[in-house]
C-alpha cells in the first residue's frame, strides 16, 4: 500500500454515520467543521494507541441513533476517527489504521 503523505492542514479521516459504511474523508482541523460533521459539540474518546474517536458530547442526551461499539464503548450519531500525536493534536490515519478502522467498522454483511 503506497504511504499516504502527510500534510498538517488536511487530516485524512473515517467518518461512520449509523446504519453507512465508513467513508473516508479529509478535515481541515477547525472545530467548526467537525461540529458539522457530529451536529454538536464534540467530544473524544481514545480507542486504541493514538487513535480516537470524535462523536457529539450529547449524543445520549439527543437520543441520537447508535453507530457502532467498538472495544465494548458504544458511540451513538455520527463519528469521525482520526489519529492524534503525542502533544493532542489530531493528524491523519495511517494506512495501516485506516485499513484496520475500515474493515472493524464495515457493516455486517448480509447472509
Amino acid at each position: 500500500m503506497q504511504n499516504f503523505t502527510e500534510n498538517p492542514y488536511i487530516i485524512r479521516c473515517l467518518y461512520v454515520n449509523p446504519g453507512k459504511e465508513p467513508e473516508v474523508q479529509y478535515l481541515n482541523g477547525t472545530e467548526a467543521q467537525m461540529e458539522d460533521m457530529v451536529h454538536g459539540k464534540i467530544a473524544s474518546n481514545g480507542i486504541d494507541e493514538g487513535v480516537c474517536v470524535i462523536h457529539n458530547a450529547f449524543s445520549d442526551v439527543l437520543q441520537m441513533p447508535e453507530n457502532r461499539t467498538i472495544f465494548n464503548e458504544t458511540f451513538y450519531g455520527p463519528m469521525i476517527v482520526v489519529s492524534f500525536d503525542a502533544f493532542g493534536n489530531i493528524i491523519s490515519l495511517s494506512d495501516e489504521d485506516l485499513e484496520y478502522f475500515s474493515g472493524l467498522l464495515a457493516l455486517p454483511k448480509a447472509e
